[in-house]
């Protein structure tokens, strides 16, 4: 079970990329449409900086963009970015298990690692084509919008 740090991290990931279409996005607009308390969302993106996945524009006109293409992010950056590396193998007692002869400690790190996995395997723009298949309601930034 992932955080609500890393849910919620992944959910501003997913709408700065569906969102934004490349222009800058204010926190409290991703926080609005996902229902991410403003105060949480801006301490989750100075991580998600720090982990260079989003870049910040101050100003009017400004708010986050992706620093890479949503293709070349996967899920497991956006999770490590604001909860650090996940667990790999040799690290289930430094988390504070004890060692046991009659306990599956080898399960731990299989199941890191397979989720590590899992999330490695995903990129943002999966997500982002996923919820356009499921018709997920999309509003593109005011540059964008045309009136004639």
């Amino acid at each position: 079970r992932l955080s609500r740090r890393a849910r919620y991290a992944l959910c501003a990931i997913f709408d700065l990329a569906y969102n934004g279409a490349g222009e800058p996005v204010r926190v409290k607009q991703i926080g609005t449409r996902q229902g991410i308390p403003y105060r949480f969302l801006e301490q989750i993106f100075q991580d998600l900086r720090r982990g260079d996945l989003v870049s910040g524009k101050r100003g009017p006109g400004g708010g986050y963009v992706l620093t890479r293409p949503a293709e070349a992010i996967s899920l497991r950056d956006v999770v490590e970015a604001v909860e650090g590396p996940l667990v790999a193998a040799g690290q289930a007692d430094a988390e504070g298990w004890a060692s046991s002869q009659h306990r599956p400690d080898f399960l731990w790190a299989d199941l890191s690692e397979q989720m590590a996995a899992t999330l490695g395997s995903v990129a943002v723009s999966d997500l982002c084509r996923e919820a356009a298949k499921r018709s997920v309601r999309r509003e593109f930034p005011d540059a964008l919008d045309s009136h004639i």
